[in-house]
């Protein structure tokens, strides 16, 4: 499995958001849900004050930018975002133990299980960098395992939806080259 199908991290790293939510008090925030997530609505004006995610919104429109939390020891299940094509994605919290990984079932007949499903998927770890941001290709199977402590992430929407590898095109300028 090549991590590049799934996530890329991009070279400028957030100059003020990553603190600002970092040292935000959490226990006050008005939380809503969002597809499973516990999640909080940022002022877009932030778009404009970290560097990233200027630079990010001058390449393609940023349309609305926000805070997710995962409970403690829970997982938010594997799945395929239904609702949009990619994202950007950078953790917030750590101060524990979680896992963002993706996954493929194995095509080998002796891991399917009768019902379709399989015994065993290949699997591949987005480990985070601090204040770092990540293209996140919502379109491949994700889950998210988290332990001892709520675990904050920031992410985003774009005006239109744009499919994973169009937006790593279109985000090229601050991307890593792409090794042979």
């Amino acid at each position: 499995m090549n991590s590049n199908d799934y996530f890329t991290d991009i070279t400028v790293k957030s100059d003020k958001l990553f603190d600002y939510l970092f040292f935000l008090p959490k226990d006050n925030i008005p939380w809503i849900e969002h597809f499973g997530f516990d999640a909080f609505y940022l002022d877009p004006l932030w778009i404009q004050q970290d560097k990233a995610l200027s630079i990010v919104n001058d390449l393609y429109p940023i349309k609305q930018i926000g805070l997710l939390k995962v409970n403690p020891n829970s997982v938010y299940d594997w799945h395929k975002d239904f609702y949009r094509l990619s994202s950007l994605n950078m953790l917030i919290s750590y101060d524990h133990i979680s896992h963002c990984l993706f996954g493929e079932h194995r095509s080998i007949e002796e891991s399917i299980k009768p019902d379709g499903g399989a015994f065993m998927i290949d699997i591949v770890e987005l480990k985070y960098k601090p204040a770092t941001f990540y293209l996140f290709n919502t379109r491949k199977y994700h889950c998210v395992i988290n332990f001892e402590q709520p675990r904050y992430m920031f992410s985003l929407y774009f005006n239109e939806e744009i499919e994973y590898n169009l937006l790593k095109q279109t985000l090229s300028p601050i991307l890593p080259p792409i090794l042979p």
